[in-house]
Formats: C-alpha cells, structure tokens, sequence
C-alpha cells in the first residue's frame, strides 16, 4: 500500500494569497554609509542627488493569509542591479514562526522573530502607532501615521522587489538573487476610491546593534508617508542572478 508522504509542513503550497491587508510606508532619506555591509555581490546603492540612501520602512497588519494573522516590518533600500532599479530587502521582522519560516525558504529573507504591537484607538489620539521590539523590552523601532489627504496610486514609485537567498549547507553554499513575484490590488471605498492615503509620519529608531542594524534607517528626513490597504498573493521569487561561483 502506498501512502502519501507528509513532511508537516508548516504553510500551504503556493499561492499565498492576503487579504484587507493594512501596510504604512515611511520614506526616508538616510546616511548612506554602513548599507554596503548588507548588500549582496552586484548590488549597490542608488543614491539621492544629495549623496543620501532613499530608503523606506514599510509596517504591516495582515489581519487574514493562509500564514495565518500576523504583523510585520520591513526595510527596502533603492539600489540597482545590472543598471537596473530596485528595492534591496535586507531587514525584516515578523511576530510569527509560519511567515518566517515561509519568507526564508521562498525568497531568501533574513526574517527574525520581534515583539510588535499595532495600535489604532483613542490612546493614539487618532494616529496609527506601531513598535517593535528584540528581545522583549529592547525597543528598536517606533513608528506613527496619521491620515491626512486621500491620495492618487500614481504618487507612489515602484520597483522590483529584490532578496537575497544564501544558505550554508552540508553539500554547499547556495547564494542567489530573488525577485519576489505576485499581483497585488489596492481596495477600494464606496466611492470607489483607492484605500491609500497620505499623511503625516514619524519614525525613531533605538538600539545600535551589529546583530539586528535598524539603526541603519535613522532617518535624516522623513519624505513622506502612505497608508493603504490592499489583497494580494505571493508566489516564489525568481531567481536573477546565482551568486554561488562568484562566492
């Protein structure tokens, strides 16, 4: 009799669809010095005309996926590749072990586990406040976004999302250069508006650490800010350039 092989697994096959999903992006212009360290073989910083790293920290509320509820918090860089502009995503944070897990072996993400909370009410004097913490108690971010004006998809600037996958094994080193896949649709109101808003955003970060450098991100101005909420799936990133031999 053949039965079937279970490797309990700890999220579905793809697609890894989201939905309602309530991310706020912080742009920032940051010392460009100290990214190279994070950055990968073939990638380097596309830098602002003042000599500064644009970067942003996108917080996220993902209250349904097949990964099941979760927040997360990320870092992407402007960079380029092949002449090519992209985001590079060197840091990010999640508060669960399924999208952690989903995130390394997919695209390569250095993901780690944080303390995060999400706060929306009348103790935030009607501001959006997001903090992570590593460990519990060590405060590395703090994040706050209030609402402003509705605002036009076209103000935002998108590029290729890029990882990096290396992994260290018994049989060998595997280095390569993931670009993450997927469709995404902002959601709209009953008058048939995007759900993406702009607004006024702060950010601080604490704790200089070579383990965990979001002190990378201090920024030295906030450029804007943008709330949206949107569905989307994920698939597999794919792969662009294999940096295996070149290590």
């Amino acid at each position: 009799m053949i039965t079937e092989y279970c490797q309990a697994e700890a999220y579905p096959r793809p697609p890894w669809p989201f939905r309602g999903a309530d991310q706020i992006s912080f742009i920032l212009d940051t010392n460009s010095q100290g990214w190279s360290r994070l950055l990968p073989p073939g990638v380097r910083i596309d830098p602002t005309p003042d000599g500064h790293a644009r970067a942003e920290v996108r917080v996220c509320s993902y209250p349904w996926s097949t990964f099941g509820p979760f927040l997360e918090t990320y870092v992407v860089v402007r960079a380029r590749h092949e002449g090519e502009v992209i985001w590079f995503l060197p840091l990010i944070m999640t508060d669960s072990d399924i999208p952690l897990s989903a995130g390394r072996e997919a695209w390569g993400y250095a993901k780690k586990l944080a303390v995060m909370s999400w706060q929306w009410d009348q103790a935030t004097s009607g501001q959006v406040l997001f903090t992570m913490e590593r460990p519990a108690g060590h405060r590395l971010l703090t994040a706050s976004f209030r609402p402003t004006r509705q605002a036009d998809p076209g103000e935002r600037q998108g590029h290729p999302v890029m990882s990096h996958r290396h992994i260290v094994g018994s049989s060998g080193t595997i280095s390569e250069l993931i670009v993450l896949g997927g469709s995404k649709a902002i959601q709209r109101d009953a008058l048939d508006r995007p759900l993406l808003w702009a607004g006024q955003g702060a950010l601080t970060t604490s704790g200089a650490s070579d383990a965990d450098p979001w002190h990378l991100i201090t920024p030295i101005v906030v450029q804007g800010a943008y709330w949206q909420r949107s569905d989307f799936a994920l698939v597999p990133g794919r792969i662009v350039d294999d940096l295996t031999q070149a290590r």
